[in-house]
């Protein structure tokens, strides 16, 4: 699937090979030009609301919560999707939300051996309409064995000093924030 080096560039939030044109080390990282018809994909949809948590700004990947539409007020079950801004690669889980009038939040990200597992039936039409803007968006979902991985020690070392990245797989390798 991946090499050791593209694997490499993709934990060190460097572009996966060099033809791929997102760049997270460069000013100009072309987010919106490569990714601008799948963040209106989420976001302007009437399918399901999204809740666009992460943009690239404080992390190597896009992050979307998707969740029934027309809920002033959620507490719920809701799909956690995540992009790669290194790679052509997804991977998406469900999550449990809580959504006031000033306020949003969720707990942590779903683990490898979850992804995919949508056991909420009344989120079966969102998971398709995921599907589809990742297929029409030409990317690839992480299998589970892959994302079970255990990251290299040093990689796994670094992540226990960032907020937010909790973990030792893959998973936590490939989708990683900073702040």
């Amino acid at each position: 699937m991946l090499t050791e080096q593209e694997l490499i560039n993709i934990f060190s939030w460097r572009p996966y090979r060099e033809d791929w044109t997102v760049d997270r080390n460069k000013i100009d990282d072309n987010i919106n030009s490569h990714y601008g018809n799948l963040i209106i994909g989420f976001t302007q949809n009437t399918s399901f609301d999204t809740y666009y948590s992460e943009d690239g700004g404080l992390g190597n990947y896009l992050e979307f919560i998707c969740y029934p539409t027309g809920q002033n007020q959620y507490n719920g079950n809701a799909i956690l999707v995540c992009i790669s801004l290194c790679s052509p690669f997804a991977t998406y889980g469900q999550i449990t939300i809580s959504k006031e009038h000033n306020s949003f939040g969720w707990g942590q990200m779903f683990s490898p051996d979850t992804a995919y597992e949508i056991l909420d039936t009344t989120l079966k039409m969102i998971e398709s309409k995921i599907k589809n803007i990742l297929t029409d968006n030409r990317l690839c979902l992480l299998d589970n064995e892959f994302l079970s991985r255990q990251l290299p020690s040093e990689i796994a070392d670094n992540l226990k000093f960032e907020n937010h990245n909790e973990g030792t797989q893959y998973l936590q390798g490939i989708f990683q924030k900073t702040d």
